[in-house]
Parts: C-alpha cells; sequence; structure tokens
C-alpha cells in the first residue's frame, strides 16, 4: 500500500531513520522532501536536493519527492496536502504533526498512521543545527549512513540564514563596552 512520509529532514537524523526503518517493510513507503525550495534559511539550511542526497547515503532504492511550500492559508494548506496526496499516489500518511493530521482528516481519503517518536528532545533537526552551529557534537544524533553526508554540508549549515551587515568604516564612538569614557 503506497504510504508517504512528508518532512523537512533538516538535517535527516535517526529519529526519521527509525520510523523508515518501522515502515518501509510493511508499507511501499514514499518520503516526501518539504520546504523544498532554493531558499537558505537558519532553520532550512539544506536544499532539497542536499537533503535527498543524505537520505540516499542510507537509502538509495526509495522514492522520494520533493514539494513546495505553499502560503500558511486554510487554501494553501489544502492544496499542500492534495498535492502530497497526489504527488506520491498514497493511500496512508505517517506524521506526529498535528497540522498535518488535521489537514489529511479534513481534506483527503489518506489514512493515517500515527508516527512514534523516538527521543524527540534529541533527535531534532532544531538541535543537531544548533549543536552542529555550536561546535557541538552531533554525529551520535544521525544514522551511521548518514554521518559523512552531513559532515561535508556542516559549514553550509553553520552558515545558512545568518546575515552579517556591517556598514563600512569603523567608529570607535560606535563601539560600546560597558562605559561611558572616551
Amino acid at each position: 500500500m503506497k504510504t508517504v512520509f512528508p518532512g523537512r529532514f533538516q538535517p535527516f537524523h535517526s529519529g526519521h531513520h527509525k520510523v523508515i526503518e518501522k515502515y518501509r517493510e510493511k508499507y511501499d513507503l514514499t518520503l516526501v522532501i518539504g520546504s523544498a525550495d532554493k531558499s537558505r534559511t537558519e532553520k532550512n539550511p539544506l536544499t532539497a536536493e542536499e537533503r535527498e542526497k543524505i537520505i540516499r547515503e542510507c537509502y538509495p532504492e526509495i522514492e522520494i519527492l520533493h514539494l513546495e511550500d505553499t502560503e500558511r492559508t486554510e487554501d494553501g494548506n489544502r492544496e499542500w496536502i492534495h498535492e502530497v496526496e497526489e504527488k506520491a499516489e498514497a493511500e496512508k500518511i505517517i506524521t506526529q504533526n498535528e497540522l498535518v493530521k488535521k489537514l489529511a482528516e479534513s481534506h483527503t481519503d489518506l489514512e493515517i498512521i500515527e508516527q512514534q517518536l523516538f527521543d524527540e528532545e534529541i533527535y531534532s533537526g532544531t538541535e543537531i543545527r544548533r549543536r552542529i552551529r555550536s561546535g557541538s557534537e552531533w554525529r551520535y544524533l544521525v544514522p551511521d549512513c548518514a554521518v559523512e553526508m552531513i559532515d561535508r554540508m556542516e559549514d553550509t549549515i553553520k552558515k545558512s540564514g545568518i546575515q552579517y551587515e556591517f556598514e563600512p568604516g569603523w567608529k570607535k564612538e560606535n563601539a560600546f563596552h560597558g562605559t561611558t569614557d572616551n
């Protein structure tokens, strides 16, 4: 039975890996990479193509689709869930996301499989990105098959979404050192 597992996979981690392992033998599984537009942000530092490369290191045979975000409106959300259903030709959806469950229930015939979250406090893309950016250890949070590829993208993750704008020509009076003395 065609089953879709949507996610941002920013980056792919052991929680995602465990969900795929749990369901890939039981269902004809398709991953849908969300937020697939080309811009890099602090929350979405990797492109859909980069995320697909990471996942392919672990699952070269799995079907992967890319899906750009829609406007966060009732119509946009409805359009997004229909696109998930149609592109994947799915009958079931694996999710724990309340909005995705609500959209699937309200606007599709998709059967919802409530995904079990595995150590969600640590298997979190947010936490992994934070660790990468701060120089903390992150490799134990991703499957071994993905470590090398994420390692190659570490600088991209560190730099994405961080914008430094400096005016040319530093001036002493613009510096603040906690005193008012000149």
